[in-house]
């Protein structure tokens, strides 16, 4: 059974607990100890994370979520739910505007390698660092940062597993307020761009949708509704011949990765340890998470779908197919 925190640290919004004390407490440090040596997997438990929480950077990736006039859910940037409550020390990464290019038409576009110089900069990170992301929701968003930075080099970037709701139910230390600003913000860094090997485009996603005997399959890590087309919108249903995987399911109940489950998943879905898959959702966001889910079952890390159905959709002459079958 996991222990829990010795104390919880809260306060009114606007409070900050006092920083630079012991790892149990939760306080976070500068993060460049060489922990990512002796770690193994890209997820951190709850429990590791408070016991050596000085040692890392920890980034909150959190969004907010709400439902519109019309019952359609709304997304924006997360800064008012990280000033409500967050992991002490954490500093907050701001998926709209800092790990997205904020140029782009479609939503959460990786950003260019200028710009993830600029917000690791403004964050006081460097590839040299051991970060842990997390976030406030189902842990997909802390994927999509984390994948990010690793397409830039980051390697010793990894996610909290269970987020910021296992931190909580463990008693761990929790602040609110805005983040200090980090040591080290501001320094020049230069950085590798990885992002052929880890994300796919749209000519490519269109190739292998064309091509029916294609050596690469395509997942949807959307859910069964949107996948089948009884949700989705406008254009609703999922890229011809790609198969169903929600990211949902390869979860385990308490919302943690489960291995075992994705494991069973995709071998329902006649996916094996050496098979080349491209993942999508509607804007990269559960693909990431599937992404990530992929890695911890022993699956290699699979592509993601950069634009996703955000991109496919716009195009009116890509088709969508509905229902449950592939094509």
């Amino acid at each position: 059974m996991a222990q829990p925190c010795q104390e919880r640290r809260g306060g009114s919004r606007g409070d900050r607990v006092t920083q630079g004390v012991t790892a149990s407490s939760g306080a976070v440090g500068t993060g460049s100890t060489g922990l990512g040596a002796s770690l193994s997997g890209s997820l951190v438990s709850a429990e590791w994370l408070r016991d050596h929480a000085d040692s890392v950077v920890v980034l909150d990736a959190s969004i907010a979520r709400s439902v519109d006039a019309a019952g359609l859910t709304v997304f924006d940037p997360g800064h008012e739910v990280f000033r409500a409550a967050h992991i002490p020390g954490a500093r907050f990464a701001d998926l709209f505007a800092t790990f997205s290019d904020p140029s782009s038409p479609i939503a959460f576009t990786r950003p260019t390698a200028a710009q993830m110089a600029a917000a690791a900069a403004e964050l006081g990170i460097t590839p040299a660092d051991d970060i842990v992301v997390y976030d406030q929701l189902s842990g997909a968003y802390a994927a999509r940062v984390w994948l990010v930075l690793r397409s830039f080099g980051f390697e010793r970037a990894r996610v909290l597993d269970g987020g910021f709701a296992r931190w909580a139910a463990l008693g761990c230390p929790i602040e609110s307020g805005d983040p200090a600003a980090p040591d080290g913000s501001g320094r020049a860094i230069e950085l590798a761009d990885l992002g052929t090997s880890i994300f796919a485009g749209l000519d490519e996603v269109r190739s292998i949708s064309a091509d029916e005997d294609s050596t690469t399959t395509l997942i949807c890590a959307l859910r069964t509704p949107d996948y089948t087309g009884e949700s989705g919108g406008d254009r609703p249903g999922h890229i011809p011949g790609s198969l169903s995987v929600p990211f949902p399911d390869l979860l385990s109940d308490d919302g943690t990765f489960s291995p075992e489950r994705t494991r069973k998943v995709l071998e329902g879905v006649g996916i094996g340890p050496d098979s080349d898959v491209v993942v999508y959702c509607g804007g990269g966001i559960n693909a990431s998470g599937a992404a990530l889910a992929f890695v911890e079952a022993g699956y290699p890390l699979p592509r993601v779908y950069d634009g996703s159905l955000s991109e496919w959709r716009s195009d009116p002459d890509l088709l969508l197919v509905t229902g449950p079958d592939p094509r």
